[in-house]
């Protein structure tokens, strides 16, 4: 894409529909996200208050997509995970203890089952 293009395609502006049809997020959704995430997802109103959504906006709406649907995050999961994508120096600040000496005993007693899982396989 050249740089002429580059700076069309940013100027280009969605209607909540055309969201909706082009990342296949239902449009209550989109508003309800629009509300939720207001420092990290930027809508133009129409004087008539209709939103408008330019190309950064539906970038970030597939990326809540990703971290809510895909990934099964909440609405504060999803805001937390935004701002160690953000801020990543301080991420490990963040972190709880507690929690991440809890996900290391949980890994290593998946690790455990699934080696002895596959001892069991390989035997019969």
């Amino acid at each position: 894409m050249t740089d002429q293009q580059n700076q069309d395609s940013s100027k280009v502006l969605y209607s909540i529909s055309q969201v909706n049809a082009i990342t296949g997020v239902a449009t209550p959704t989109i508003r309800k996200w629009e509300l939720a995430f207001r420092d990290y997802l930027q809508v133009a109103r129409t004087k008539g208050g209709q939103r408008r959504f330019n190309h950064d906006a539906v970038e970030k709406i597939e990326t809540l997509k990703q971290l809510i649907y895909e990934e099964g995050l909440s609405l504060e999961g999803a805001r937390k995970r935004l701002e160690r994508i953000d801020n990543p120096e301080g991420s490990d600040e963040m972190v709880d203890p507690q929690v991440e000496k809890l996900a290391e005993m949980v890994t290593n007693m998946l690790l455990k089952r699934l080696l002895k899982d596959k001892g069991k396989n390989t035997s019969e």
